[in-house]
């Protein structure tokens, strides 16, 4: 998918952006790891997405496929000089659920598809492409229980 990085500010500006995990770590597209800021000598400049400026205050940009399923914090900064650097101001922030293959929304998972299976009585929720799973739901008939198991264990 594209366009899952989204941040309004002044446009006319050079904007870019960082993810990180859970546990801090941020995402080093080369490599293809979460690592901690500045392994190996790294700066922003080794971390930075590129998001562009699409006028009346708002950019995009795209989260990086190769990242796997989970919950993520996007970061997005004023770059200052000819390249990204350490010291540019952080502007926005925010949390994105990542399917693997594009965010997960409520919405999606209200209004995309949903099949139940009648036998094992699992429940399926699709992204907007009608094709890629974003949740597995099973309930089981307990009590006052209900199981949710997500499609992939998140990370």
């Amino acid at each position: 998918m594209a366009n899952e990085i989204h941040v309004n500010y002044t446009s006319g500006n050079t904007l870019y952006a960082v993810v990180r995990n859970v546990a801090g770590g941020v995402w080093y597209p080369a490599g293809q790891t979460f690592e901690a800021w500045g392994t190996g000598g790294r700066t922003a400049d080794d971390y930075d997405i590129s998001v562009t400026d699409k006028n009346g205050s708002r950019y995009i940009g795209d989260f990086d496929a190769d990242i796997p399923l989970g919950r993520y914090f996007v970061q997005v900064f004023l770059q200052a000089g000819a390249n990204p650097a350490d010291g540019d101001n952080l502007v926005a922030g925010y949390e994105i659920v990542w399917s693997g293959t594009g965010r997960v929304t409520a919405d999606k998972l209200l209004a995309n598809k949903a099949i139940q299976n009648k036998t094992t009585g699992t429940i399926e929720y699709y992204d907007d492409d009608g094709q890629t799973v974003l949740l597995t739901h099973t309930p089981t008939d307990a009590e006052a229980t209900i199981t949710r198991i997500p499609a992939q264990p998140m990370q």
